[in-house]
């Protein structure tokens, strides 16, 4: 957690604001902060949160509004609260403490004693307890005291469980109980040997079990012979028995609390050889099919071993035995009588076990299983040979059979087989199964995962059959049982049988069921992630389809595992999980015959790391470096790596030089990620020019100042004379001689420059034209300015009217009026302007009026207009017919100008040869109106 601590002091407290207020409250399930408690922290900070980190000083940390934390050890801890708005986060920081549960045990002077009396109890714990509960289990009152130290007194035989109930001045609470037995001393102990011949030398022990702090004072040793002895620790003693006979020995235990147990030894018994020892058989010879019997006696003698011969022994306490033998010959039989264990001699008789043994195997006809074929096993000379095949059919005198049975039943097959040499006979009875089973199931057509029974009608009356059913797709056995229900779990049309094993010396039998059974319904398949994270939508893509084309489904029906809002369309739409775990995703579907099936699976959905960067964008002065900051719950990379001084940690400082957009990457064990970036401006050192540190301007005029580079904040002075002392390429009006200061800071103040432009004012030059004059038209003139002495150069415009255009005095032919510019440079470089108008005199004389015009369209005297020398403009121009009609009329043009004349046209129609009569005003240049009127002939 030391990342989370160098965060929070990095930054948290630096940006904390004063608009919001951050704070939270606790709670513990029970209302006690105790042991392993789970807290629910809530926030209650004011504004509209976008996002929280919490610490709890126990090493987790989360970004929910209202976590809830388990703290598993006792302890205080610094609970902080990162609350982020979208300016600013501000934090709080709480300490809780969770008091530690009292580690309680109950300790005793003892937990068992052999008799009803007092044990003294002291409750064993730490901290500051404040009451003690006692239940001591033997139905006393409880008690309560405040020292944890009790006295009690059992006043019964029992065991009994003893509760301690604490609690400490916090409210903390322990329990603690143990189990106290009150119950005489239990003993074990064993005699060994515990028979045989005397003298016996006998090892008897005892293991007591006493209570806690007690001792064995005595053992008092009874051997059962008349004899006893005691000793004090010794659990063990040696004794010899010399005497035949029968003993029950005991051993009383005393221990140091007066307490006293008698254990009694099972019996023991001793004895000497029998004598006088005899053992024969009834009958020395017999036939296979008898049993034999025998007889053994001996003086003293209470028990007998007997060997038969044939690989089988048992001991008999009664002087006769039978035996059946199943192989035939001479047995010799081994009898040994002996008292209490002491054994005598051994003494062997022969038997003869003649004539015939009967037995028989058997096996079916695999083809037809009502016929065996039953083969003669029997050992000995077979005179005869009678088969009785019970069913009545009648007998065989074969050694070996073959029969069929009937359809069904169960038989008592028995072979009695006849020695005529020794007389004997001797019988073999085995159950021989027929039937015919049929396989019974009514359903031909079946849902999936329905269930469907299989049976057997008219089967084997064999308990001992397994069965082996092959039905519905599935292989299910063997097992015992004739009758067979199952769930329908595979698609497809089936031939279902069963094969039915009565034993090895059967042909196994194959049932079938005379109808195939189709199992159907709606085959359910869809795909669906088995992960995502949070935020993806689950997309499911349904390739579901009835198992058979003709059963078209009718219903579909989706469950995500959410909500209980389902979607009944084959193609569900994209899910978006709002929480994170693990859903089951559900489609149920029902076709047209009404088989329904559902299919699972599930859907991991982890969290998205939690992500949070401070600042978005920041600046940074060129050479320096700059903390960045993010918060988050799982791994992160920074990209790009370079000028960081870590990639993967939460607190970085870089030294980036150029602009740079940091991508920070957060990403979680189950692959889940989220990406936020920071922006670091960097703004580098740079130098203020310009290409006119030193300029000149005329005076009274202005001039443009530029400095480089652009995009800072500028500030100028003197900012008198400036159009704007704070903007880029400001016009200056300088009136004398001036420094002009540009000071260039970029928009964070991270670097400044200044450069100086200097300003000189240079002198101007003086012309004076001279008064407007007025010539006769085409008279000669002369211009004739004044100048100071400081003109260098002249210039006339327009100067194609002048003998010259660079002269000082030039001049000229009044044809028009015309106004003459005059721009003369002193030997600084200024300019100095006037200017002079020459007017033509205005006279009724110079109003020349032609006296015809010919508009016939040769483009030689078309157009009837007036023609003047000294006019400024034509006011009025007015033509009449001799009826006095007004055939056409201008005003205010420009003279000379045959566009605004006329054409000898009327309303468009051509006028004949005729007198026009006309009248004119002009306005002269000087300012006085001229008139005129005359007449004009129209020639065609």
């Amino acid at each position: 957690m030391s990342k989370f601590i160098l965060l929070f002091y990095l930054i948290f407290f630096a940006l904390k604001g004063n608009s919001q207020t951050a704070d939270f409250t606790y709670t513990s399930s029970n209302g006690l902060f105790c042991g392993q408690a789970s807290v629910q922290f809530n926030q209650i900070s004011s504004g509209s949160p976008s996002g929280f980190f919490w610490t709890f000083g126990n090493g987790t940390a989360s970004n929910l509004a209202n976590p809830q934390i388990t703290f598993t050890k006792p302890g205080s801890y610094t609970v902080k609260m990162v609350v982020i708005y979208q300016q600013n986060t501000v934090s709080v920081v709480k300490t809780i403490t969770i008091n530690a549960v009292p580690n309680l045990n109950i300790g005793y002077d003892r937990n068992y004693i052999c008799q009803p009396g007092i044990i003294n109890f002291k409750a064993n714990t730490n901290g500051n307890i404040q009451s003690y509960n006692w239940d001591f289990g033997d139905g006393s009152a409880k008690v309560s005291d405040s020292t944890g130290s009790e006295v009690h007194n059992f006043l019964a035989l029992g065991s009994y469980t003893v509760n301690l109930f604490v609690k400490d001045i916090s409210g903390c609470s322990a329990t603690a109980q143990t189990v106290i037995k009150v119950s005489p001393v239990s003993t074990t102990g064993t005699a060994t040997p515990s028979s045989g011949c005397i003298p016996a030398a006998v090892k008897l022990s005892v293991n007591p079990i006493i209570p806690l702090n007690s001792a064995v004072s005595s053992y008092i040793w009874d051997f059962g012979d008349g004899s006893s002895t005691v000793s004090t620790a010794v659990n063990t003693i040696n004794h010899t028995f010399n005497k035949v006979g029968s003993y029950l020995p005991t051993v009383t235990i005393n221990t140091t609390e007066g307490c006293t147990n008698i254990y009694n030894f099972n019996t023991i018994a001793f004895g000497i050889p029998p004598t006088n020892e005899n053992a024969y058989a009834i009958k020395s010879t017999i036939c296979g099919s008898e049993t034999a019997s025998f007889v053994a006696t001996g003086t003293n003698a209470n028990a007998y071993y007997w060997n038969f011969g044939d690989g089988t022994s048992i001991i008999s306490l009664d002087t006769g035995v039978t035996h059946k033998y199943k192989t035939l010959g001479t047995k010799n039989v081994a009898a040994v009588p002996n008292f209490n264990g002491c054994v005598g001699n051994a003494i062997v008789i022969p038997i003869n076990i003649i004539g015939v043994i009967a037995s028989y195997d058997y096996s079916d006809n695999c083809v037809d299983k009502r016929t065996f074929l039953l083969n003669n096993t029997s050992q000995g000379n077979i005179s005869s040979t009678i088969w009785d095949f019970g069913d009545g059919s009648p007998m065989a005198n074969t050694l070996n059979a073959t029969h069929t049975y009937p359809l069904a039943g169960a038989f008592p097959t028995t072979l009695k087989i006849t020695d005529n040499i020794t007389g004997c006979s001797d019988v073999n009875l085995q159950t021989i199964y027929t039937a015919a089973p049929q396989l019974i199931n009514s359903d031909t057509s079946i849902c999936r995962n329905s269930m469907t029974t299989f049976s057997l009608a008219n089967n084997y009356n064999n308990p001992g059959a397994l069965y082996t059913w092959y039905v519905a797709g599935k292989k299910i056995g063997p097992i015992p049982d004739s009758t067979l229900i199952t769930k329908t779990t595979i698609f497809g049309k089936f031939n279902n049988y069963v094969v039915i094993n009565n034993g090895g010396q059967y042909c196994a039998d194959t049932i079938q069921l005379d109808h195939p059974i189709q199992v159907r319904g709606p085959k359910l398949n869809f795909t669906a992630p088995a992960a995502i994270c949070l935020g993806n939508t689950v997309t499911v893509i349904d390739s579901s389809m009835p198992y058979r084309p003709q059963d078209p489904v009718t219903l579909y029906y989706w469950n995500f595992g959410a909500s209980n809002l389902n979607d009944t369309t084959y193609q569900p739409q994209p899910y978006l999980y709002g929480v994170a775990g693990t859903y089951n995703v559900q489609l149920t579907a029902t076709d047209i015959l009404g088989c329904t099936d559902s299919l699972v699976k599930p859907v991991n959905v982890s969290s998205i790391p939690y992500l949070f960067v401070i600042p978005k964008t920041d600046t940074l002065c060129s050479g320096m470096t700059d903390t960045l900051v993010v918060l988050h719950s799982d791994s992160i990379t920074w990209s790009p790596g370079t000028y960081l001084s870590c990639a993967t940690c939460d607190t970085v400082i870089t030294s980036a030089t150029t602009n740079t957009t940091y991508h920070i990457t957060a990403s979680n064990q189950a692959g889940c990620s989220t990406t936020d970036s920071i922006v670091v401006k960097v703004f580098p050192p740079f130098t203020a020019t310009s290409f006119q540190t030193n300029a000149y301007v005329c005076l009274n005029d202005t001039i443009r100042l530029h400095v480089d580079p652009r995009g800072k904040k500028i500030v100028w002075t003197p900012a008198a004379g400036l159009s704007n002392p704070n903007g880029y390429d400001p016009v200056a009006s300088p009136t004398a001689n001036t420094v002009y200061k540009a000071t260039l800071t970029d928009s964070v103040g991270c670097f400044s420059s200044t450069i100086n432009i200097n300003v000189t004012i240079k002198s101007l030059p003086t012309v004076d034209a001279g008064p407007n004059q007025f010539y006769p038209y085409n008279a000669s003139f002369t211009l004739n300015p004044k100048y100071s002495n400081n003109v260098t150069s002249y210039n006339w415009t327009p100067g194609n009217l002048l003998n010259c255009n660079t002269c000082p005095d030039p001049s000229g032919v009044a044809t028009k009026s015309n106004t003459y510019y005059i721009a003369v440079t002193s030997d600084s470089g200024c300019v100095a302007k006037d200017s002079v108008r020459i007017s033509v005199e205005c006279k009724a004389s110079y109003l020349l009026m032609p006296s015809a015009f010919t508009p016939n369209g040769d483009n030689l005297n078309d157009f009837f207009y007036p023609l003047t020398r000294g006019v400024q403009s034509i006011i009025r121009f007015s033509i009449y017919d001799r009826l006095g009609n007004l055939v056409f009329e201008a005003k205010n043009f420009p003279p000379n100008e045959k566009t605004f004349g006329w054409n000898g046209t009327v309303h468009g129609a051509y006028q004949p040869t005729a007198v026009f009569v006309y009248y004119m005003e002009a306005l002269c240049e000087s300012g006085e109106k001229l008139y005129k009127k005359g007449s004009v002939v129209l020639v065609r």
